[in-house]
């Protein structure tokens, strides 16, 4: 970028000096030469004619060596003779003859900004702002010359004080802004774009990079601020009112997330994604019923949209009706090849409806389109459990924990499988201790914990944690039924028979209960507060 430099008139100064000096004749002579000899050179300049200009300034020279604003000139037409070495020595000249001068600096940042010598531009344009510390150009071109260097935050403030100075340099402000997107200082974006908008309200394009901003800063208020003015600018479009409904989703501002999408829907003439985002925003707040409704608009009036089948499929499964999840995913899965979420949700509903191979078959085709998939790695390692298959469902337990150590759930549940199997109890006592530690008061994870201190014969613990597993859920009949066992180990059948009984009430296996009571159940009558 080239930018204009102050030249001082030789010929000004020189009159300014005869005003205020006497001098002989002879000088008097010899200065009148060398302003003859410079006025020479000039016009030669000025004409495209620089090696004649440099033997007029030259003859200057040797009249007045001391002369500053001759020592700038041959150095320009040096520069423009491609002399780019000569030009630097006389403009040091000049600049030592006349420290203050901004012409000679300029004109020497510019040389070696040309000469892509980046560090000594700098150095003469940080001079130059010392002496002229409001020139918004100086200022754009130091922020230029930190960009080229990679020194973004410099860039970028050197840019922003050039704006502050003259506030029509919106060049100054746009690169800022550029670079702090290209640089990913998405605080300093958005600190920039707001200046921009604040100049420029009626302008669309900064308030859609507004808007793309704060939403990746997570400042979703100001995100909503952005979207209102686009929709004064350009009137309230359905994207407007999609990207309205996601970013009050994110303020957790559900209700009026919906609100605003059932305000503009029209029945039997819906924009699609509005009504996708709606089903979407209830199944989020758990309401399947307004769910339903408007799935089945995407159902009837959208077949062939994937998303339609896989809400159902979710409807249903949190309906406890795996079966029906599993007749509006399997007629369509040839469509679902690459769906992750339609052959993850095919897989939990099999498994749900104990179909394991079917479940297997399917949440492993999941994995293939996710391979990082966690919930469908934890569903098959259930699978290969229950099957007796303890190498895969051990190497996937392991490879859960190793590739998030923080997974309670997969610590939790090798351990139980560990001790249901009496494979390692030390290892499922080290794995359930570091489960409960990552997630305390857990009713399942006190619950394994307990049932290792049992296997262990270590009946107090046992008790201890069972009992505070119970304290929190009484209403799982495991958890229920490791009580009694507990408590039968113990000794304390009669208790451990209220509890047995307890266990067959809320779902437990009656059979095998049953064969566990140590005396006689027929005529036992069970209290109204059971304590344990």
């Amino acid at each position: 970028m080239r930018h204009k430099f102050i030249k001082v008139s030789y010929l000004s100064f020189l009159i300014i000096s005869l005003s205020i000096l006497v001098v002989k004749g002879d000088d008097i002579k010899n200065k009148d030469l060398a302003i003859h000899y410079f006025m020479q050179g000039e016009f030669l300049l000025n004409q495209g004619n620089y090696a004649l200009a440099v033997l007029e300034f030259q003859d200057a020279l040797d009249i007045d060596p001391n002369a500053s604003t001759i020592h700038i000139s041959i150095a320009d037409a040096y520069r423009r003779l491609g002399r780019s070495g000569r030009a630097e020595d006389h403009l040091k000249i000049a600049i030592d003859l006349d420290p203050e001068d901004l012409s000679g600096r300029e004109l020497l940042g510019q040389l070696y900004l040309m000469d892509r010598q980046y560090d000594l531009a700098l150095v003469q344009f940080l001079a130059l702002l010392k002496i002229d510390g409001y020139n918004d150009n100086y200022l754009t071109i130091i922020g230029d010359l930190y960009k080229l260097q990679k020194q973004w935050n410099n860039s970028i403030d050197f840019y922003l004080r050039a704006f502050e100075i003259n506030p029509q340099n919106f060049k100054s402000l746009e690169s800022a802004m550029q670079l702090s997107l290209s640089a990913e200082i998405y605080d300093k974006a958005e600190e920039v774009c707001k200046k921009l908008v604040q100049y420029n309200p009626n302008n669309s394009n900064y308030w859609i990079t507004y808007k793309q901003i704060t939403a990746y800063n997570k400042n979703y208020e100001k995100t909503l601020f952005a979207i209102s003015e686009l929709e004064r600018i350009s009137g309230k479009t359905p994207n407007l009112i999609l990207e309205k409904s996601a970013v009050l989703q994110e303020l957790n501002d559900i209700d009026s997330a919906i609100k605003i999408l059932v305000e503009v829907h029209i029945p039997d003439s819906s924009e699609l994604d509005i009504v996708k985002r709606l089903v979407s925003l209830y199944l989020e707040n758990e309401n399947f019923k307004d769910a339903t409704i408007f799935n089945d608009i995407l159902l009837r009036e959208y077949p062939d949209d994937q998303s339609g089948y896989i809400n159902a499929a979710i409807i249903s499964l949190n309906n406890d009706s795996p079966e029906k999840a599993i007749t509006y995913l399997k007629p369509n899965i040839d469509k679902y090849k690459d769906n992750y979420s339609a052959l993850y949700l095919l897989g939990t509903s099999y498994f749900q409806n104990e179909d394991l191979p079917s479940a297997e078959e399917y949440l492993k085709l999941a994995l293939k389109v996710y391979p990082q998939s966690r919930s469908s790695k934890h569903t098959l390692a259930m699978i290969y459990d229950q099957t007796g298959q303890w190498i895969k469902s051990d190497s996937l337990y392991l490879d859960l924990i190793k590739t998030d150590s923080t997974d309670a759930q997969a610590y939790n549940n090798f351990a139980y499988s560990l001790v249901e199997r009496k494979a390692n109890l030390e290892l499922a006592l080290e794995m359930s201790l570091i489960a409960n530690k990552i997630q305390p008061n857990s009713a399942p994870y006190l619950d394994t914990l307990g049932w290792i201190y049992f296997h262990l014969e270590q009946y107090e613990k046992s008790l201890e944690y069972v009992q505070q597993s119970y304290s929190i859920d009484s209403t799982n009949p495991v958890i229920v039924e490791h009580l009694a066992d507990i408590l039968k180990a113990m000794n304390q059948i009669s208790k451990a028979n209220l509890i047995y009984l307890e266990a067959i009430d809320i779902g437990g296996d009656s059979l095998q209960i049953h064969q566990k009571m140590s005396v006689s159940y027929t005529h036992l009558t069970l209290p109204t507060n059971r304590e344990v």
